[in-house]
């Protein structure tokens, strides 16, 4: 996945290029977009919602109960 700062530097890249070459660039974006692309922008954000989390948690908690499952009443050497 791209990162904004991958996305930025092509951006920047364009700035150097002449007119017609720019339309050159744009004009094969967007024959890539149009034979590639989705229906909308993928998001790359790394924002979490509350979902997110707690989805995170159950599926550690899971994870954890699989590798190191607690067995008998012990914890740390004493017994609950």
């Amino acid at each position: 996945m791209w990162t904004q700062s991958q996305i930025d530097e092509i951006v920047q890249a364009l700035w150097h290029l002449p007119a017609d070459k720019l339309v050159e660039a744009k004009n094969f974006v967007l024959s890539l977009k149009e034979r590639y692309g989705h229906e909308k922008p993928v998001d790359c954000s790394d924002d979490w919602t509350e979902e997110d989390m707690k989805d995170a948690q159950i599926a550690s908690l899971r994870r954890l109960d699989q590798e190191d499952p607690i067995e008998d009443d012990y914890e740390y050497g004493r017994k609950n």
